[in-house]
């Protein structure tokens, strides 16, 4: 079982706007990203992005993904 924290309960448009304010995942370091933000009613949450790497044929594109939401 994944522990994602309370990710699940953190709505995909405050993912998004915390995602805006990361350097661009290509040239960013290879280590977890974290990032505070108001999520709502869930309240101001810290969130933890890991940037991953999509492969199709010979192109690749690298975004960040959540893996983590924690209460801040």
């Amino acid at each position: 079982m994944n522990d994602n924290g309370i990710l699940e309960q953190v709505q995909g448009q405050y993912v998004a706007e915390a995602i805006k304010t990361l350097p661009p995942a290509a040239a960013a370091e290879d280590r977890d990203h974290f990032v505070e933000i108001d999520a709502g009613h869930v309240g101001r949450v810290r969130l933890t992005f890991r940037k991953q790497k999509a492969k199709r044929g010979k192109f690749s594109h690298w975004f960040w993904q959540a893996k983590r939401a924690d209460p801040a």
